[in-house]
C-alpha cells in the first residue's frame, strides 16, 4: 500500500511496519513538503514488490523502521533493492534499551554512518517527526543542493550535523567561537529551522547554517567561501568607483562616509 501525490516525487519512504505509516500519513496531514513531493510505501504490503519494481533509481529512497519493531522485513529478499541503498532513519524511544539498537543493526547489516540515522522521540506522530521528514525532503530531494540540515543533536564536546546527501558532520564547539566555553545547558538549547536552514540557539542569539558548520570542519571549505567573499567585496568595490567616477562626485563629498572609508571600499 502506497500513499501518492499528484505532484512529481523527489523522496520515496518505505515504512518497515503498519506503525510507521500511519506514522508517516499523520506527519503528512501538516507537512505539505511530504504532501506534495513524497510518496510512502509499506514494505510489508503484498504489492510493493511490483511498486519497487516500477519505482525511478534517482528518486530518493527513506526506509523508516524503529528498533522496538521486527526487523524481518528488512531482510526479505523481495525488497532487499530497496532496503540496501537506501537512507534509513531508526526511530527509538526513551525506554528503548540500547542492545535493541544494536540488535537492528547486526540483523540488517546496517552500520554505515551515511546511511543510518539514529533519532529518539517520544511519540511517533509529534510535530517533531513531521518535521524531521519535511527536513529530509529539503535536503535529499529537490533543495538539497542550498545545504538544508537534516537533524542536529549535542554529544560531548562536538554537535553533530545531518545534512544534504546524508552526509554527518562532528563539529567540535571549539572550532565555532560563538559557541565556544558555554555551558551545556545553554549548548543543548537550541531549535532546527523547520526547512533546515540554521540552527538556532536562542539563549545565545545564534544561527548557523551547513555551510557555516561545513567550513568548521573543513578547510577547503572555508577557504573557499573567503575567496568567494573577497571576489564579492572587489566587484562592490569596482561597482562604487565606476559609478562615483561616471556621475562626477568626489571621494570627500559622499555623505556619511569619510574619505579613508570610501577609499578602503
Amino acid at each position: 500500500m502506497s500513499t501518492k501525490t499528484p505532484t512529481r516525487r523527489i523522496v520515496e519512504f518505505y515504512a518497515a511496519s503498519p506503525r510507521l505509516a500511519r506514522a508517516y500519513r499523520s506527519a503528512a496531514r501538516h507537512n505539505r513538503s511530504l504532501a506534495r513531493f513524497a510518496e510512502m510505501h509499506e514494505l510489508g504490503h503484498a504489492t510493493v514488490a511490483h511498486e519497487i519494481a516500477k519505482d525511478v533509481a534517482k528518486i530518493e529512497r527513506v526506509v523508516l523502521s524503529h528498533a522496538d519493531e521486527d526487523h524481518l522485513v528488512l531482510t526479505d529478499k523481495r525488497v532487499e533493492s530497496v532496503v540496501s541503498e537506501a537512507f534509513h532513519l531508526l526511530f527509538t524511544e526513551p525506554a528503548t534499551h540500547p542492545d535493541q539498537v544494536a540488535h537492528w543493526m547486526r540483523a540488517t547489516k546496517i552500520r554505515s554512518e551515511n546511511r543510518l540515522h539514529v533519532v529518539q522521540v517520544d511519540d511517533l506522530e509529534a510535530p517533531q517527526v513531521s518535521q524531521l521528514l519535511g527536513r529530509v525532503c529539503f535536503a535529499l530531494g529537490r533543495d538539497g543542493t542550498r545545504g538544508n540540515i537534516i537533524d542536529a543533536y549535542l554529544a560531548g564536546d562536538s554537535v553533530f550535523v545531518r545534512g544534504p546527501k546524508h552526509r554527518m558532520l562532528h563539529v567540535p564547539v571549539s572550532s565555532i567561537r560563538a559557541l565556544s566555553g558555554q555551558p551545556p545547558a545553554v549548548l543543548r538549547n537550541f531549535v532546527i529551522d523547520p526547512d533546515g536552514s540554521f540552527v538556532h540557539w536562542p539563549d545565545l542569539d545564534v544561527h548557523l547554517g551547513w555551510n557555516q558548520f561545513l567550513q568548521a570542519v573543513d578547510p577547503d571549505e572555508l577557504r573557499k567561501a573567503q575567496q568567494r567573499t573577497e571576489g564579492y567585496n572587489k566587484r562592490y568595490g569596482a561597482a562604487i568607483r565606476k559609478l562615483r567616477e561616471e556621475t562626477g562626485l568626489l571621494q570627500s563629498t559622499i555623505e556619511g562616509l569619510t574619505e579613508r572609508q570610501l577609499r578602503r571600499i
